[in-house]
């Protein structure tokens, strides 16, 4: 199967970039952060869990994983295995779905995700995350299996709980009825082994502004013209130093919260019933990345993968969104880690390449917003039949 090479070939590629095996650019920065995970890991096996540490930013299950990882194997490789594992996952889970509705246009987008988002695919925890959110949104239509994967998803990650945005409001009650058992079962068990696993919440109030984020932008333009900008590494990630940067935080996270909470009233007054629910999981997730005040580059593997998913029933100018998306996570690869330290620096070329990220990006969501504000306009009784519903 041509796409199964294709996966191989690709992922090949991943391995031998990380692990320094072919020449990439600052290759060393590629799974630099699984260093900091089996670092973690190493202390949670002796009974030193990451409290009050500000680049832990991650529910309590994600220190299961960061463990399973290091025991099979330190040095990065048990852990690159296991992301590698969750990887295939994904592209079986998407195989299947495709033949029962005869389409490769679905797998065709996860294999080619590194090509665009680059080695990083599988140098951080994200790809975890992205696979319960596919699983979640593949059986949509199965009240105690979204609920559940949601629930795994949200005790790895926080952004999985904009999941149950896509729930159909004939299943809400039961899908939130197993999202909260085993979240809630989930939490008891991990506080027992980590009395403050959910600590990271109060460094997730104390995070600024990255310099990669939409908020961000302006500085970086500044920066890149008449004025000089400072920037600082900060709770795991390299934040700007300016004045006004709370103020913009507050204003992005607002706008934000005002979004969703949009999405959410039409959710529960019925006015996205014709909608995909994967694609209202989509838009969710952009709206809450464009509007984060972080903006790493791999949040894109979240991306692809509901993008993945949405090309099953795709949208309405889904090809232009696909686009879009592949020229913004293109650019961020370009930006880290090979032009990382010009971005901070404010060189004009590089500030350019990120601007044009951060709009392809913000088009991308505003046509998706479109397309379901459309949906809102219509006429509730005419519904669709989804395939993923």
């Amino acid at each position: 199967m041509p796409l199964a090479l294709g996966w191989l070939t690709t992922r090949a590629w991943v391995l031998l970039s990380g692990f320094g095996i072919i020449s990439y650019p600052n290759s060393e920065y590629l799974f630099s952060d699984v260093r900091l995970y089996d670092w973690w890991a190493g202390n949670i096996a002796d009974g030193h869990f990451p409290v009050n540490d500000p680049a832990w930013q991650y529910p309590p299950l994600a220190a299961v994983v960061f463990l399973a990882g290091y025991l099979v194997a330190g040095n990065m490789v048990g852990f690159v295995f296991h992301a590698l594992l969750a990887d295939l996952a994904v592209f079986v889970l998407l195989m299947q779905r495709g033949r029962e509705q005869n389409t490769l246009n679905p797998l065709l987008i996860w294999v080619i995700a590194p090509l665009a988002i680059g080695p990083i695919m599988l140098g951080r925890f994200d790809v975890y995350v992205t696979l319960a959110a596919v699983f979640a949104l593949l059986c949509v239509g199965q009240a105690r299996k979204f609920g559940i994967a949601v629930a795994v998803g949200a005790l790895l990650k926080v952004w999985p709980l904009l999941l149950l945005l896509a729930t159909p409001k004939s299943s809400a009650v039961k899908v939130l009825t197993w999202f909260v058992a085993i979240f809630a079962a989930g939490s008891i068990l991990l506080s027992f082994w980590w009395q403050d696993s959910f600590s990271f919440i109060g460094g997730q109030r104390s995070r600024g502004l990255q310099i990669e984020s939409v908020g961000a932008l302006p500085y970086q333009i500044w920066n890149a013209g008449p004025g000089k900008v400072q920037s600082a590494y900060q709770y795991g990630a390299i934040e700007v130093v300016a004045s006004g940067t709370h103020f913009v935080s507050l204003i992005i996270t607002l706008v934000g919260i005002a979004l969703l909470g949009i999405l959410l009233y039409w959710r529960i007054f019925g006015k996205l019933t014709s909608a995909n629910p994967a694609d209202i999981a989509f838009l969710a997730v952009l709206i809450s990345i464009v509007t984060s005040r972080v903006l790493s580059p791999q949040y894109m593997i979240w991306v692809f993968g509901l993008l993945a998913v949405c090309a099953f029933n795709p949208q309405k100018n889904f090809r232009v969104i696909a686009i879009l998306i592949g020229i913004s996570t293109f650019l961020g690869q370009l930006i880290y880690p090979w032009l990382y330290a010009q971005l901070q620096l404010g060189f004009v070329t590089v500030v350019a390449l990120h601007t044009i990220r951060i709009l392809t990006l913000l088009a991308a969501t505003g046509i998706a917003w479109k397309n379901i504000q459309e949906i809102n306009q219509q006429n509730p009784s005419q519904k669709v039949a989804h395939p993923i519903s």
